[in-house]
């Protein structure tokens, strides 16, 4: 009974919905595109357009892009440096609590202290840096390359201070691990 039930139902919602789809006969829908003239859209032009400013942003500011492409691979092989310090670190950590070296977790505590003011500063020039990427690529889009010039140098700037600042923070995480060893 449940079957038959659930059969019906079934049924009588796809007739339903086929009902709601041929409900415009299809005379109406040839008529409407037989009233509107076709016409090329101009959007592929501006595509095109599009495109060939970013080809004479990406020509004019070659060097600028590799500059920036050489400090993220730089900044990346710092971070692993960092994530292979933060795993020593766990174990130092563990092994000085096991051992209840209190005086050397409290040391290590405020070196870490110092280690986060070093992410805040890092965390305001990752905010300087969209701010001016921003501006960049407006003044790309205004064909404005000399402001735009001015905008990636402050850019390639504030990478080289990240990188700097993540080098700072490297020597602290030396220290902690110098202090739990």
């Amino acid at each position: 009974m449940k079957k038959l039930l659930t059969f019906l139902l079934v049924g009588v919602m796809l007739l339903t919905i086929a009902g709601g789809v041929f409900a415009e006969g299809p005379n109406d829908f040839a008529k409407d595109f037989s009233e509107k003239p076709f016409k090329l859209s101009e959007r592929p032009f501006q595509i095109r357009e599009r495109e060939n400013l970013r080809f004479e942003a990406m020509k004019e500011f070659r060097d600028e892009l590799h500059k920036i492409n050489e400090l993220r691979i730089e900044r990346l092989s710092l971070r692993m440096q960092i994530i292979e310090k933060h795993d020593t670190i766990l174990d130092l950590y563990i092994e000085a609590r096991e051992n209840g070296n209190i005086e050397a977790l409290k040391e290590a505590r405020e070196v870490r202290k110092q280690i986060r003011e070093i992410n805040r500063e890092i965390k305001g020039l990752w905010e300087q840096i969209r701010v001016e990427r921003k501006a960049f690529r407006e003044d790309v889009k205004n064909n404005d390359f000399d402001s735009a010039r001015e905008h990636i140098n402050k850019v390639i700037e504030l990478k080289t201070i990240i990188n700097e600042k993540i080098s700072e923070k490297i020597v602290l995480l030396d220290e902690v691990i110098d202090i739990l060893s």
